[in-house]
């Protein structure tokens, strides 16, 4: 049997075993505790957490450094289910109008099929660039939509163009409407309503911008055409 080299760290295989038991278990906590939330609210009790997975309040502690830890692991969960079902609509298929509406309409349905996580995530607290993971995964699909416009502008001719501001404008324009109409108890807007007005201001202003580059293109026509695909 070779030696083991001296000053080598030795592992614990109990330690070893442990972390695979914590990680194991901080997924299961975390995956009740976003159910809680969905059914409950934002501002869940952490005993209530412990009567769900049937622990100890105080075992559930000892899973996570303290709850501001276990929180944003609660959030970059919620964050990971949000961003699923953004980036598929990226793509950019069918008509311009159907892509527009693909983008808005998945925004928007995610937070009506989940009003409490959308609160829990504390979206109107977190502007782009604050630092934090809300405002993080914003300035992500800001930037993944930055790099659609920018692959079919090229396709149209128009290279190095600087549509990032416009991108982070349109995510910031959709996702600060749609917080203030979840928030707004008296909406002045149904949903349709919302949908629609959406909609028509994100093609308004791409096409505003189009234009300003000397482009002409119409909600009727195929992206794939556009990119000569």
């Amino acid at each position: 049997m070779a030696e083991r080299t001296r000053g080598e760290p030795q592992i614990d295989g109990r330690s070893t075993r442990w972390d695979g038991h914590k990680a194991q278990r901080q997924v299961k906590l975390v995956d009740a505790a976003v159910a809680l939330i969905e059914e409950e609210g934002a501002h869940f009790r952490m005993q209530r957490l412990a009567e769900r997975v049937g622990l100890p309040r105080s075992v559930l502690y000892r899973h996570f450094k303290d709850r501001a830890s276990f929180d944003e692991l609660i959030r970059r969960r919620v964050v990971e289910s949000f961003v699923k079902r953004m980036e598929p609509t990226l793509s950019f298929e069918g008509t311009v109008e159907e892509s527009v509406h693909r983008v808005v309409g998945a925004h928007l349905d995610w937070v009506l099929q989940h009003p409490r996580l959308y609160a829990y995530m504390g979206v109107a607290e977190h502007a782009m660039g604050d630092g934090s993971l809300v405002a993080d995964t914003k300035t992500a699909i800001a930037l993944m939509l930055s790099e659609r416009f920018s692959d079919v502008l090229a396709a149209l001719g128009v290279k190095g163009t600087p549509i990032r501001s416009v991108a982070v404008g349109i995510v910031g324009f959709v996702d600060t409407a749609v917080n203030q109409w979840m928030r707004d108890p008296e909406r002045e807007q149904t949903e349709d309503e919302l949908r629609a007005m959406l909609c028509r201001s994100v093609w308004a202003v791409l096409e505003a911008t189009l234009r300003d580059l000397g482009v002409e293109l119409t909600p009727q026509q195929r992206v794939a055409d556009v990119e000569g695909v």
